[in-house]
């Protein structure tokens, strides 16, 4: 649940699986400004898989994710304490039904009835949220459920971080509205995180589809590692400092040694793309990377030419959406589909 406060600074955070990342977001006489950023990334996840934040095999766990943000927080030098968190997809479910047309009461009344035909798992250990995505005799509605004990870790979680939580959303639903700010059209997003691939379809700022992929950006780097007989850290700075075009003297390139990792992604894209054309009869007309992954240098170009499509790099900042400090003007455009996902979040609070 959401509660607009009037305020005018609030934190967006987005706790990934192998990173948190958290936006201090304030509303000034010129608009919305960054007024503070911080990411923690774990690195080792990529000698001990394991060690991570959060997994769909690893639950959250409260205790040392409040002290990773609280740390955070400090380092980053924060002192509001109004957050608003994204909940990863992969933690939650969707799915589009339709009703009838009725009013937000009886709605509310009838969803909780039929959901029980829709949720593949027991409605008295879920937490239900819905969005109207389409009106008229019939509504079709966008149906979110969350098993509640995840509610409860992330809730845990902010009260030991000494947060006061407005909001648990969705991330993909966040992103989707943020993007929707700026594309009116049918746009596919493929989220890269360090575990992680999510791939969403929305269409006027309100998502449509959506699926996850357990690949990630730390995938990349230990395929690097193997085939190349290197310490993971060490391929992990090779492949930010880059990319897809790194070559060796014995002919490896790394497009090609992560090309099996590259192609499940496509795949999944591609049955985003076709799945959404036939449920909605609409044509994806974009794809928006963002995540860490969308910073691998050569990727945008190769998504462009396997999906066949233009490709852009989330950017709030360069969009004209959010104002930043101008000592982080040389790293914005790095920073930029990092923070996407927290800037979403965030954003709720000022909307």
């Amino acid at each position: 649940m959401f509660f607009k406060l009037f305020k005018n600074t609030f934190l967006g955070i987005d706790i990934g699986t192998t990173a948190i990342k958290i936006v201090e977001l304030s509303k000034k006489a010129r608009g919305i400004s960054m007024t503070s950023y911080g990411i923690l990334e774990k690195y080792g996840h990529l000698e001990r898989v394991n060690d991570a934040v959060q997994t769909p095999n690893l639950k959250l766990l409260e205790d040392s994710t409040a002290l990773l943000i609280t740390e955070l927080l400090k380092k980053s030098k924060i002192q509001t304490k109004e957050a608003l968190i994204g909940l990863p997809n992969f933690l939650g479910f969707t799915t589009t039904i339709k009703m009838p047309n009725m009013s937000s009461r009886d709605l509310s009344k009838a969803i909780k009835y039929q959901a029980e035909q829709y949720i593949p798992m027991p409605l008295k250990e879920t937490t239900l949220d819905w969005q109207v995505l389409e009106e008229g005799p019939e509504l079709k509605i966008l149906l979110i459920a969350v098993p509640t004990e995840h509610i409860k870790r992330y809730m845990k979680t902010a009260e030991l971080a000494k947060l006061n939580l407005l909001s648990l959303e969705l991330e993909s639903t966040a992103i989707s509205r943020l993007i929707g700010m700026k594309e009116k059209g049918s746009v596919l997003i493929i989220d890269i995180g360090g575990r992680m691939t999510s791939i969403s379809v929305l269409n006027e700022g309100k998502l449509r589809y959506t699926s996850d992929l357990e690949i990630g950006g730390g995938d990349f780097t230990r395929v690097m590692a193997n085939g190349l007989a290197i310490n993971p850290l060490r391929a992990e700075q090779l492949k930010k400092t880059y990319g897809l075009n790194l070559n060796f003297e014995r002919g490896i390139n790394l497009s090609n040694l992560l090309q099996p990792l590259l192609e499940s992604i496509f795949r999944e894209a591609e049955k985003a793309i076709n799945t959404y054309y036939l449920n909605e009869k609409m044509k994806v007309e974009k794809v928006i990377l963002i995540g860490g992954g969308a910073n691998l240098i050569g990727f945008s170009d190769l998504c462009a030419q396997r999906l066949s499509l233009p490709v852009a790099i989330g950017d709030p900042f360069s969009w004209g959406m959010i104002d930043f400090q101008a000592e982080i003007t040389p790293i914005i455009r790095e920073l930029a589909p990092i923070l996407t996902p927290a800037c979403a979040i965030g954003l709720k609070g000022l909307l």
